[in-house]
């Protein structure tokens, strides 16, 4: 009975210590667990770090689709029949060639021809009509030539009767002198009565002479007017006929030019991408706006019109002059290089997008109109405050950071921008202790480097480190 009474007390005495060192056999004294507890409530170690400014790097990535830099519609001007082709569709076209002064020096290759024989005829009838015109103009001034010589010739007359009238007159004045003088001598006897009268026929006839000088002048003088009046006239008569020789020459001129309009040539150096005609076709002038009513189509190749539809999010992000990378799906996923062109600076009012282009170099013809791209376009954003990308979560509608706050980490709401897939903008964030006031960043803020494992009011590890994210 002792015995077994010993057994029992050393197992009880055995029994707490057994419970010390648990099931593995390792004893964990009180202070230990103490400690054990503490760690786990404090958390795994996080680097705190401090958002910096610096600029991020915003790749778009849009697809798009090449376009002809130009693709135009060839009509017909004048209704014809179509009398010779000299293209079909897929064939290249050289366009006019310009000298440094912008003069064509030689035209478009021809396209196709039309057959207008009247128009031919009205040229001709117009041309005949210029001979015409020219003919008139040489006889005006003739005939202004000849009212010109009879100016100077009716001078001349004024001159002469001027000098008549002038003797005339001298004539007059001494016969009336000799007839005063012949008065005075017959009451005294000198001279006969007989050799009074004498004198006084003369003076009669001498005063006849003068009217008469007078009346020559004064005709000559109207017939000088009259001949100036005649060279005015033929003057009239000669911008008359150069008019006319204008007008003519003008509607032979439109006549060519409607005889012109029978040649389809090639606006530029381009490809026939449509042909809606045959020979013999009669073809009819149209609006100009369906392509039922073209010839022909055609497109320049070289450059090529990358366009590209940015919505709207990102149209504020695209400037000219962007750089931008092309793949073609089509040609074994070739990659181009190139910069932004233009855009449309307005977004399209369906779609709400920006309409982007890129103008590419094609002189190989590889690009072709219709083909399937897809671009990147990178874009500078402005410089904001920026932290690593793990150290922001989103969660529902909220996305949130871990502030240092008293030796804990304090769950944040925040504003977060652009993203780069390493980088993320932070914009605004919650103040400390409220949910609705929103507060600019200082930068002297320490955020943890990893949202992962943490909850809010986690105790900090003292052995936390500290640095800033590199620009």
């Amino acid at each position: 009975m002792s015995k077994r009474l010993s057994k029992g007390m050393a197992w009880c005495l055995t029994f707490p210590f057994c419970a010390a060192w648990g099931c593995g056999g390792n004893y964990v004294p009180e202070a230990a667990s103490t400690a054990s507890r503490q760690t786990v409530k404090a958390g795994p170690q996080v680097e705190a770090i401090q958002p910096v400014r610096a600029a991020l790097q915003r790749v778009l990535e849009q697809p798009g689709a090449i376009q002809p830099n130009e693709e135009t519609r060839l009509h017909a001007k004048v209704s014809g029949f179509v009398s010779r082709l000299s293209t079909d569709i897929g064939q290249r076209a050289k366009g006019p060639r310009f000298d440094a002064n912008g003069i064509m020096v030689q035209r478009g290759e021809v396209l196709a021809e039309l057959m207008v024989p009247e128009l031919v005829e009205d040229v001709g009838q117009k041309e005949a009509s210029i001979r015409q015109a020219e003919a008139e103009v040489l006889l005006a001034r003739k005939a202004l030539i000849s009212a010109e010589t009879n100016i100077s010739a009716m001078r001349a007359v004024e001159t002469e009767t001027k000098a008549a009238v002038v003797r005339a007159k001298a004539l007059n004045d001494r016969w009336v002198s000799e007839d005063a003088r012949i008065a005075g001598l017959v009451p005294r006897g000198i001279v006969t009565d007989q050799t009074r009268d004498e004198t006084q026929s003369q003076l009669r006839a001498t005063q006849a002479m003068r009217e008469e000088a007078f009346a020559r002048m004064t005709s000559a003088e109207a017939m000088g007017r009259k001949a100036i009046s005649d060279r005015d006239k033929f003057e009239a008569e000669v911008q008359v006929a150069s008019a006319r020789l204008e007008v003519a020459k003008a509607a032979a001129q439109k006549a060519k030019v409607l005889v012109d309009y029978a040649v389809i040539r090639a606006p530029y150096d381009c490809v026939v991408t449509r042909r809606s005609v045959h020979t013999g076709d009669f073809v009819q002038t149209g609006s100009g706006r369906m392509e039922s009513d073209s010839l022909f189509t055609v497109a320049r190749l070289d450059p090529v019109r990358v366009v590209i539809h940015v919505p709207e999010s990102d149209a504020a992000l695209v400037n000219e002059k962007g750089p931008v990378k092309l793949c073609v799906q089509a040609l074994r996923y070739a990659e181009f290089s190139g910069a932004i062109t233009r855009t449309s600076w307005a977004l399209e009012s369906g779609s709400r997008t920006l309409r982007v282009e890129v103008d590419m170099p094609n002189r190989e013809g590889k690009l072709r109109p219709g083909m399937y791209v897809y671009a990147k376009l990178t874009a500078a954003l402005p410089e904001s405050w920026i932290v690593p990308t793990p150290a922001v979560a989103r969660q529902g509608d909220v996305t949130y950071c871990f502030l240092e706050d008293n030796g804990k980490w304090a769950r944040t709401v925040v504003q977060t921008g652009h993203n780069d897939g390493n980088r993320v903008e932070v914009l605004k964030r919650h103040a400390p202790g409220s949910t609705i006031q929103w507060q600019d960043w200082s930068g002297n803020e320490k955020i943890a480097a990893k949202v992962a494992g943490l909850t809010d009011g986690q105790m900090i590890s003292p052995s936390f480190t500290e640095s800033a994210i590199s620009k």
